[in-house]
């Protein structure tokens, strides 16, 4: 761990600190973000973080001091009667790979070792959706074992529903794996009792999630042309909540998407195993995709506020999208997660499809008395649209 700057009697005298403003840092070992106080006489501060974190023990190829920056400064006396300026600020230092940590490293090595798979073209005309919703990693409600057990499950049963879709007639060529967000449950900040109904450390977390996508995509890899890894982020994603619910950075600082991009990372280590796979990660809330030809969209949930039940929120915020002339109000599909309840509503070429979650919530059940079975969604695309909807 970086060791503590100290400033001499010899640089202050008798003075002491502006009150708050105390040198020192805290940041968590977990998710390798935490808060840095600086105070020097520079007040070209600004041009020298690279140099003021290797003074607190921090390589800067590895740690990055981002956010909103707050800064002051103040006039003290040093010994012999001289005046002096004093500059300080608190700024958010955060490692730029949270995620590689051994967990990579070990995925990174399995995924080097497997062997190629012999390419041989399917052909088709349809895309094979496979959603993956509020996993929400780490709750203790349904338990992480019964979550991974769950998840098996859909697995194996989307394999057999390709097999049973081909030999229908259905020509499958493309597989889409879509990440709806909250793949991890984090640790606090988002509701009052939440560290006590976790089981995993956060890092724990993220290894299984990370795990858990590099199985999906290895358990498709044999039957489909082409694969697409994509995905939003979600609320129980945001890396820099605080304990008080607030965001120190950006809300889409977020491990649901890190994930995403850290397996395309891990899948570098083999391209030729994995060279039928593209990753495509959302670099905002929403993601819109060209799946055969129809527009389809793709959003964790949380950014639908407003009134009214889940149905409510997502319709007013889909309408603000096409009155805003924003990609997602151009889709003719669309996708979400969040409110964990199955949903399907149509209006006209239209369609809406709020994804089941993975996980159950103890809490809500005992609030509303409602519940849903855990599953994950399936359907199909094609230029004619959506078919063969199928909750696994």
């Amino acid at each position: 761990m970086p060791k503590k700057k100290k400033y001499t009697s010899e640089q202050l005298g008798n003075n002491f600190y502006k009150s708050g403003w105390m040198p020192g840092y805290d940041i968590n070992p977990q998710t390798g973000m935490g808060e840095l106080t600086h105070v020097g006489t520079d007040p070209n501060y600004q041009s020298k973080y690279d140099e003021i974190l290797r003074d607190w023990g921090f390589d800067p190829k590895k740690y990055e001091i981002v956010g909103e920056v707050r800064a002051s400064s103040w006039n003290t006396q040093l010994k012999g009667g001289q005046v002096e300026t004093f500059f300080a600020f608190k700024g958010i230092v955060k490692h730029k790979s949270p995620g590689h940590d051994k967990y990579f490293q070990e995925l990174f090595k399995q995924a080097k070792k497997k062997a190629p798979l012999k390419r041989k073209t399917l052909g088709g005309d349809t895309a094979f959706m496979f959603l993956m919703a509020d996993w929400q990693l780490g709750k203790k409600d349904f338990g992480v074992e019964n979550t991974i057990k769950r998840y098996d499950v859909a697995l194996q049963d989307a394999v057999n529903r390709i097999k049973e879709l081909r030999k229908s007639g259905v020509k499958i060529d493309e597989i889409y794996m879509v990440g709806l967000g909250d793949l991890t449950e984090n640790c606090y900040g988002f509701y009052d009792s939440q560290p006590h109904n976790i089981e995993l450390s956060l890092i724990e977390q993220y290894a299984l999630a990370r795990s858990l996508i590099m199985k999906t995509i290895d358990t498709f890899l044999p039957h489909a042309d082409n694969l697409v890894l994509a995905g939003v982020p979600g609320n129980h994603g945001e890396m820099s909540r605080s304990g008080k619910g607030q965001v120190t950075t950006s809300r889409l600082d977020n491990s649901d998407t890190m994930h995403l991009d850290i397996c395309g990372e891990i899948m570098e280590a083999n391209p030729e195993r994995y060279s039928k796979v593209a990753v495509n990660v959302a670099t905002g809330f929403h993601q819109v995709l060209d799946i055969k030809g129809i527009k389809t969209g793709f959003s964790h949930g949380h950014m639908s506020g407003g009134g009214g039940n889940a149905e409510a929120k997502v319709e007013n915020w889909w309408k603000g999208q096409m009155y805003g002339f924003l990609p997602a109000g151009e889709c003719q599909i669309l996708n979400t997660g969040h409110y964990h309840h199955f949903r399907a509503k149509q209006q006209g070429d239209r369609t809406w499809f709020q994804s089941p979650s993975l996980d159950k919530s103890i809490d809500f059940t005992a609030r509303s008395g409602m519940w849903s079975h855990p599953g994950v969604l399936t359907y199909t695309i094609n230029k004619k649209g959506w078919d063969n909807l199928r909750i696994l």
